[in-house]
C-alpha cells in the first residue's frame, strides 16, 4: 500500500522540481540572477537598469498629442463657458473643499493645461510642463464626479507617472537646447511603472468582467448590431455575437492581452488583435481618446529601441535619395565653375612664390625654436612645483574619494526611495479596484467610484423616470422640479453620494431663486424648512425598471458617509433574476406587432406607489401584472369618483393616453408588471437618414474646430479678465 502512495508522490516531486527548473531559468533570463538569489540590492539594480531611451520618448511625445485633443473635447475646454459658466448648476466634487473656481479663472486652468500638454509633446521645460499639466488634470478631475470615468483616471495617472520619468532626455527641445542632458539611455523603472500602468488596466477589466452578470451575456446586450461586427454575423447570429464575441472573447481577450504582449513568441499577434480591439471601441463609443492613447503606449512592450531600429531600416533609402541629390548638386557645381578653375592655375604657374615660400619656412623654424626652448623652461618650472606641491596632490586625491564615496551613498540612497514609491504604485493600483469594502458610501447596485475601478461596461443603465419633489413643510404644499434643470448630465441619478450632494444643491438654488422673487407678487412664497424627495426609475443589465432610491427618505435630513453603507439606497431585486429569459421572448413578441410596438418591465417593493402618467403620443397602453398583488387606482375625473382595483397575477387593463395612475403593491412580497404600447412619435426607420461607418475627415473637422474654439474662449476670457484688472 505504501509503495503504491510512494510512485505518485515521486512524480509529483519530480513535476515541481521540472516547473521550478523551468520558472528558475525564466527568472534567470529576466532579471540575471537566481529565483533564490532574490534580495532588495538586485532588485534595486534591476530597475535601475539602463535601457534605451528613444521607446520612451516616443510615448511622451504620442500621450502629449493626445492630450492636445483631449482638452478641448473630453475635458470640456470647447464648452468650457457652459460647463463651467454658469453658477447655478450644481457640481459634484469628490473633496468638498476642493471646488471650480469661477470663470473666468477657469479658461487659466484650461490654458495652463493646454500648454502642459503641448510641453509634454515637444519636450520642453518638461518637468514643469509635466507637474503643471498633471495639477490642472487632476484638479479637473476632482471638482466634478459626473464627467468621470475609467480613461479620465488613467490619463491622469500615466501623466503622473511621465512627470516622474527621464522621458525628455531623447528627442526633446530640452535635449537639444541645453536645458537637459541629452542621454541615449534611461533606468528601466521608467518603462515598469508605465507597462505595469497598462497591464493593470488590461487585467483589472478583465477581472471585473468574471461575473456571473457579464459570463452569462447580460452585461452589454445588442451591442453586435453595429457595422464593426458584420465579419463575425457571417457565421453567427446576432445573440451569438453578443454571447460569444462581446462578453466570452472580451473577457478572455482583457485579462490575458498583456501577457500575450509581453512574452516575445505572442507579442506581434497580440498587437494585432489589441490594435483591432481598440479601433472597434473608437467605432463603438465616444470614449474620446482611450483608444488612441491605448495605441500609442502599445509599442512600449516592444524593445526599448525599436524607432532607432526603424530608423535604420529608413535610412538606407533615404541616403540613397540624399546621395542622389548631393551628386546631382556635384556635378552641377563642377560646370558651373570649371572655367574658373582653369583660369586660376594659368595663374598660379605664372607668379613665382618660391622665393617667398623658402622666407617662410626660415620664419617658422626660428618660431619652432623659441617655442621649444619655453617648453623646456615650462617643465624645469613644473618639476620644482611638483615637488613643491605633492602633499597638496595627497590631499586633494583623499578629498575626491570621499566625494565620490558620498555621492555614491546619495545614489544608492534615492534607489532605494524610488524602489519604494515603485513598489507602493504596484500594490496601490492593484489594491484600489477591490478596495469598496472601504468606502462603502460610494456604493450602489455597483461597487465603488466609477473612475478607479476598471469596470469598463460592466454595466448598462436605462433610465426610465427621474422624480425630484420638494415639500414645503411650514406651508403645507408641494411642488416638482425638472431633474436636469440643474444639472450638467444624468451621471448623479444612479450614484448616492451624487443624489446627497444634488439635494442639497436643490435647496440653495431654490432659496435664493424665493430671495430673487420675494419682492414681487408672481414669486412663490417658499419657507427655509423644506424636504426634497428623489424618486429614480432605472434598470440594469436588461433587468425590471426598479426604483433605486427610497422615494419616501427626505434627502436633507438623512446622513451619508464615504465609509458607510447608504441608507436610503434600495436593494436589487434579484428575485426577478429567473424572469431574464422570458423577459426577452416577450420584448421580441412585442417589437414583432409593428415598427412603433414597444414593452416597459417594471418591478416594485410592498407598501411603495408609483404615479405614472401616459403621453398622448402613446396609444394602446396595456398594463399586465405578471407576478404579485397590486391597487390600481386611475386618475379621478369630473364626473367619476376615485376608485381602486385590486389586480393579480395575468390582470390587464387598458390605460387611456394624457392621464395619470397610481399602482401601489400591497402583499409582502414585490409586483412585477408591464406596460405595452404604441409610440407613434418614433421617426420612420425606412426614411432615417444613414450615418457614415468611418466619418473620418469628420472627426478630424470636429476636433480641429473644437481646438479653434477652445482657443478663442480662453484668449477672449483672459483678455476679458486683465481688463476688468486694469479698470
Amino acid at each position: 500500500m505504501y509503495k503504491n502512495l510512494f510512485v505518485p508522490c515521486t512524480k509529483i516531486r519530480t513535476w515541481a522540481l521540472s516547473l521550478y527548473a523551468n520558472i528558475d531559468g525564466k527568472f534567470i533570463e529576466q532579471f540575471d540572477f537566481r529565483l533564490k538569489d532574490v534580495t532588495f540590492k538586485k532588485l534595486t539594480d534591476y530597475l535601475h537598469k539602463p535601457v534605451d531611451s528613444s521607446s520612451l520618448a516616443v510615448t511622451r511625445i504620442l500621450f502629449g498629442l493626445a492630450m492636445l485633443f483631449d482638452i478641448p473635447d473630453e475635458r470640456g475646454g470647447s464648452v468650457m463657458e457652459k460647463r463651467w459658466g454658469d453658477p447655478t448648476i450644481c457640481r459634484f466634487p469628490l473633496i468638498p473643499i476642493v471646488k471650480a473656481v469661477p470663470m473666468p479663472f477657469m479658461a487659466l486652468v484650461y490654458a495652463a493645461l493646454w500648454l502642459g500638454a503641448l510641453g509634454i509633446t515637444l519636450g520642453y521645460k518638461y518637468r514643469l510642463s509635466a507637474t503643471v499639466f498633471t495639477i490642472c488634470y487632476w484638479y479637473l478631475f476632482l471638482i466634478e464626479k459626473s464627467y468621470w470615468n475609467n480613461h479620465s483616471y488613467l490619463f491622469g495617472v500615466v501623466a503622473l507617472l511621465l512627470a516622474t520619468t527621464e522621458a525628455n532626455c531623447y528627442w526633446s527641445l530640452d535635449s537639444q537646447l541645453g536645458i537637459t542632458r541629452m542621454k541615449q539611455t534611461v533606468p528601466y523603472w521608467n518603462y515598469f511603472i508605465l507597462k505595469y500602468q497598462f497591464f493593470i488596466l488590461y487585467f483589472m477589466a478583465g477581472m471585473k468582467k468574471g461575473t456571473a452578470e457579464w459570463l452569462t451575456g447580460y452585461s452589454v446586450q445588442n451591442l453586435s448590431e453595429h457595422w464593426v461586427f458584420s465579419p463575425f454575423k457571417l457565421f453567427l447570429t446576432v445573440p451569438q455575437t453578443d454571447f460569444l464575441i462581446v462578453h466570452w472573447f472580451v473577457f478572455a481577450f482583457d485579462i490575458s492581452v498583456a501577457i500575450w504582449m509581453m512574452w516575445s513568441r505572442t507579442r506581434n499577434v497580440a498587437m494585432i488583435f489589441c490594435a483591432l480591439f481598440h479601433l472597434m471601441n473608437s467605432r463603438l463609443f465616444r470614449i474620446g481618446m482611450f483608444p488612441w492613447v491605448c495605441l500609442a503606449t502599445m509599442p512600449l512592450f516592444y524593445s526599448f529601441d525599436w524607432p532607432k531600429t526603424i530608423m535604420r531600416y529608413a535610412e538606407k533609402p533615404v541616403s540613397k535619395v540624399k546621395g542622389g541629390i548631393c551628386t546631382y548638386l556635384h556635378k552641377f557645381k563642377l560646370n558651373t565653375t570649371s572655367g574658373r578653375t582653369s583660369n586660376a592655375k594659368v595663374i598660379t604657374k605664372v607668379d613665382d612664390n618660391e622665393p617667398k615660400a623658402h622666407f617662410d619656412n626660415d620664419k617658422s623654424n626660428e618660431q619652432n625654436s623659441e617655442d621649444l626652448e619655453e617648453k623646456i623652461d615650462n617643465e624645469e618650472k613644473g618639476t620644482e612645483e611638483e615637488n613643491t606641491s605633492e602633499t597638496k596632490d595627497d590631499e586633494i586625491f583623499d578629498d575626491e574619494n570621499n566625494s565620490a564615496k558620498t555621492s555614491e551613498d546619495d545614489g544608492d540612497r534615492r534607489k532605494y526611495i524610488t524602489f519604494i514609491f515603485i513598489v507602493f504604485h504596484v500594490f496601490t493600483q492593484a489594491f484600489l479596484p477591490y478596495s469598496h469594502f472601504i468606502t462603502k458610501g460610494y456604493n450602489n447596485w455597483t461597487n465603488g467610484l466609477y473612475g478607479y475601478s476598471w469596470d469598463m461596461m460592466v454595466h448598462t443603465w436605462e433610465i426610465e423616470s427621474v422624480i425630484v419633489k420638494v415639500v414645503d413643510n411650514e406651508n403645507k404644499g408641494e411642488f416638482y422640479v425638472d431633474p436636469y434643470i440643474y444639472s450638467p448630465n444624468d451621471r448623479w441619478t444612479r450614484h448616492g453620494d451624487m443624489v446627497y450632494q444634488y439635494a442639497r444643491c436643490l435647496k440653495e438654488n431654490i432659496l435664493k431663486q424665493f430671495i430673487r422673487n420675494k419682492g414681487s407678487n408672481h414669486g412663490k412664497v417658499i419657507s427655509n424648512n423644506i424636504s426634497i424627495y428623489v424618486d429614480v426609475w432605472c434598470s440594469m443589465n436588461g433587468r425590471f425598471t426598479q426604483r433605486m432610491f427610497d422615494s419616501k427618505t427626505d434627502l436633507l435630513n438623512t446622513f451619508w458617509s464615504p465609509f458607510e453603507p447608504i441608507r436610503y439606497l434600495m436593494p436589487l431585486l434579484d428575485e426577478a433574476l429567473p424572469w431574464r429569459s422570458l423577459l426577452h421572448e416577450i420584448k421580441e413578441d412585442v417589437h414583432s406587432w409593428n415598427n412603433y410596438s414597444d414593452v416597459t418591465f417594471i418591478a416594485d417593493f410592498p407598501d411603495y406607489y408609483q404615479e405614472k402618467f401616459i403621453p398622448m403620443e402613446l396609444t394602446n397602453v396595456t398594463m399586465t401584472i405578471l407576478e404579485g398583488v397590486v391597487a390600481f387606482e386611475p386618475e379621478v375625473e369630473k364626473f367619476s369618483q376615485g376608485q381602486s382595483y385590486k389586480l393579480n397575477k395575468g390582470s390587464r387593463v387598458k390605460l387611456v393616453s394624457g392621464t395619470f395612475h397610481r399602482v401601489l403593491t400591497i402583499g409582502t412580497k414585490p409586483a412585477f408588471y408591464m406596460y405595452t404600447f404604441t409610440n407613434s412619435s418614433e421617426p420612420n426607420i425606412e426614411n432615417s437618414t444613414v450615418n457614415p461607418k468611418l466619418p473620418v475627415w469628420e472627426e478630424l473637422a470636429r476636433r480641429f474646430n473644437n481646438m479653434i474654439k477652445f482657443a478663442k474662449i480662453v484668449v477672449t476670457n483672459i483678455i476679458s479678465m486683465f481688463f476688468q484688472r486694469c479698470q
